[in-house]
């Protein structure tokens, strides 16, 4: 099982135990923990959260949303170096649509900038990181897991290009690049939504926050920058 979707489970989990403990519904409870970023924030503390007992997780999150917090630490991986996020020199055909990218694990936007700095035959690569703390007017999506939902909205950014939808910020999972070679057949016609979960399932899913309005950026500072070579 994967890092996202070991966490996934501990997380689908809680939601039922929250909802239950505290007699609210389960869509109440998952807005309540979106607006916390109890999903990323687990996600962060895996290999704590693997070695405690479930009531011990449950426990966790309840700390979590008495917390109250939304704020977020993110990394963002690149082999440029920059002061300010400009949005127009974003990257097309991603799968939240062309923004600015980030997740809430360094090691993997490591990997990213590493990936980068090889395929563009830079000596150096960079990880910021970047504070965020989302607004009251922020138009968020969240997916949850990847599910027919989070393929059909991949499938529309990577195949039209540019911003397919309206969100000022999309959360939600990453998988490795046989994610793309995946979506790519199903883009093709040659394997059908059903076909393309499956395969998708046995993927290395990770994790991404992607920016794509300047409402957006308003709501994320950046704190330090670590160069790599």
């Amino acid at each position: 099982m994967t890092k996202q979707s070991d966490i996934e489970f501990l997380f689908v989990l809680a939601t039922e135990n929250y909802s239950s403990v505290h007699n609210i519904s389960y869509s109440d409870t998952i807005e309540l923990f979106h607006k916390n970023h109890v999903l990323e924030k687990m996600l962060t503390q895996h290999e704590y959260l693997h070695q405690i007992a479930l009531q011990e997780v449950f426990s966790y999150v309840e700390s979590l949303v008495f917390q109250n917090t939304s704020r977020l630490v993110l990394f963002h991986g690149s082999d440029t170096l920059f002061d300010e996020i400009d949005l127009s020199k974003s990257h097309d055909y991603r799968d939240f649509g062309k923004g600015f990218y980030t997740t809430v694990l360094e090691s993997q936007a490591k990997e990213w900038a590493y990936r980068l700095s090889l395929r563009n035959a830079k000596n150096k690569h960079y990880v910021y990181r970047i504070s965020y703390q989302p607004s009251d007017n922020l138009k968020i999506k969240h997916f949850d897991s990847m599910n027919l939902e989070w393929l059909d909205f991949i499938k529309k950014n990577r195949a039209n290009g540019g911003i397919q939808h309206d969100f000022d910020v999309v959360i939600g999972p990453v998988a490795d690049d046989k994610t793309v070679q995946t979506v790519q057949l199903y883009l093709l016609g040659i394997i059908n939504a059903e076909e393309a979960m499956n395969r998708l399932r046995y993927n290395k899913v990770n994790n991404q926050f992607s920016f794509h309005t300047e409402n957006a950026l308003k709501c994320i500072k950046l704190i330090r920058r670590s160069a790599y070579e």
